[in-house]
């Protein structure tokens, strides 16, 4: 090659890096304690909106509405025109479901890699993904990016997915999970017959890591909530953090606390599963509330409780309107307590994460039922309530960082105190059908004749003698501010 034409083309190959080095989005590591101070709305980006038609049919895979298991066509540039709608409602940062290269029709949700290295092209390209992470920062609301590596897609035995995960020392070879209460099969076995991926093999754990590192410097994300975490061994989750080099939330789908909390000595956090099976007893089934007494008691379990994911449902299990038993004797009225689940997650320790729909009253079962395509009403009941309680935790910061001591509980009444340097906060919330009235002690840091006043409504109290008392509907939760 001639000098003139191989200095035409490092120039050519150096305009082409700088450009995309102008487009991608500065990746910026968030600590623990700054996702701490975050409200989530969790999208799966395929049933959320679609902004962009021309995408819909990518790759002869093409999207059918008709159909609960195929694409629907919701994409990058859909997240992006309904931005205003999640910050209205008063959330800081979106969780967006999978990005990286499908090759099923049945593979919309994302969980299914067959390409590490490209974004599917359902949801848009490289460049629109940046684009939406430039734009959420632009109103202020951080990105939270799934990732999976513990799998692949089901490509096996005919083929793998795609180069470098191309090689079958790559992959366990067990076939589907035998035992579940066995950890060898948890981490070994395959899920559903997904090709399960071999991270003992050096090569594999490496090129995973350089795929993170990759993947958070390219896309500009916040965040990772890292899936399928307790089937792949614990050792390499550290190492898979320190490549992400950004916060990492785990999905260790198991209700005990102390299974579960061990993986916060491995990545920054987890989502909260064993509370959310509590919110489901408590809030959903009417029981004890003395149960969340006994759930807090295992918060030692977690490197930082005040960092654990809280949600009330998401696109794993049914939802919670779908469950929820409903008043005695009008088994159809389950808003209250919705409400009340809501009220109490956005109000007690830890980061809360709300499933696209929630606020629009879905109720949908079992996968893929859960995933019903969105619709935007921000008239909606829910949507205000919800923009309501996001609102007093944004202007509240002991509500997103205060420490937390529990003031009541009996089996239909709970009250904690949430504090951080001179704001504090009392919630009371009544789990009854029926009207009930406590009189709560021991209320600390706030001056006898202090008044405090319901944020949630437009009643007050006033301390005397270190308690306030306060009477509360069913199913009402009230917080209490100076």
């Amino acid at each position: 090659m001639k000098k003139g034409a191989l200095l035409s083309g490092l120039v050519c190959l150096l305009s082409a890096v700088l450009m995309f080095a102008s487009t991608a989005p500065t990746a910026v590591a968030l600590s623990p304690a700054d996702w701490q101070e975050k409200s989530i709305y969790f999208i799966m980006t395929d049933r959320f909106d679609n902004g962009d038609p021309s995408n819909d049919n990518y790759g002869g895979f093409n999207a059918d509405k008709s159909d609960p298991r195929k694409y629907h066509g919701g994409d990058f540039q859909g997240i992006i025109n309904r931005l205003d709608y999640i910050k209205n409602m008063g959330f800081t940062a979106i969780w967006i479901t999978p990005v990286t290269m499908q090759k099923s029709a049945n593979a919309y949700h994302g969980y299914w890699t067959y390409d590490f290295y490209s974004v599917d092209g359902h949801l848009g390209s490289m460049a629109k993904l940046q684009e939406l992470v430039r734009a959420a920062h632009a109103k202020g609301i951080s990105v939270m990016l799934d990732v999976v590596a513990n799998h692949t897609g089901d490509f096996q035995p005919s083929s793998f997915a795609k180069a470098p995960f191309d090689k079958a020392d790559w992959y366990h070879h067990y076939g589907d999970t035998q035992d579940w209460n066995d950890q060898w099969w948890v981490e070994n076995g395959d899920i559903a017959g997904l090709d399960d991926l071999n991270q003992d093999n050096p090569a594999v754990a490496t090129e995973l890591k350089n795929w993170i590192a990759w993947l958070v410097q390219t896309t500009g994300v916040d965040g990772l909530r890292v899936d399928t975490v307790k089937h792949v061994p614990k050792w390499f989750w550290r190492e898979f953090d320190g490549a992400a080099n950004t916060f990492t939330l785990g999905e260790v789908f198991h209700g005990d606390p102390a299974y579960v909390g061990d993986y916060t000595n491995y990545l920054d956090a987890v989502l909260d599963f064993p509370m959310y099976y509590t919110i489901k007893n408590v809030f959903g089934q009417d029981q004890s509330m003395r149960t969340i007494a006994d759930r807090y008691a295992q918060d030692y379990r977690y490197k930082n409780p005040m960092t654990n994911g809280l949600f009330i449902d998401n696109h794993d299990v049914p939802r919670f309107l779908n469950e929820a038993s409903g008043k005695p004797g009008a088994s159809w009225d389950k808003w209250p307590q919705l409400k009340a689940a809501l009220g109490f997650m956005f109000t007690t320790r830890g980061i809360p994460i709300l499933y696209q729909g929630t606020e629009q009253g879905f109720s949908g079962g079992a996968d893929p039922y859960n995933r019903d395509d969105m619709v935007f009403n921000d008239k909606h009941e829910l949507y205000g309530y919800i923009a309501k309680l996001n609102y007093i935790r944004n202007t509240h910061v002991a509500l997103r960082k205060g420490t937390q001591a529990e003031k009541w509980v009996d089996d239909t009444f709970y009250a904690f105190q949430r504090s951080y340097n001179g704001d504090e906060v009392v919630v009371m919330i009544n789990n009854s059908w029926n009207s009930q009235t406590r009189t709560v002690p021991n209320i600390d840091r706030v001056a006898n004749g202090q008044t405090l006043y319901n944020r949630m409504g437009t009643d007050k109290v006033t301390v005397n003698n270190g308690s306030i008392t306060a009477t509360l509907g069913p199913k009402e939760v009230k917080i209490f501010t100076k």
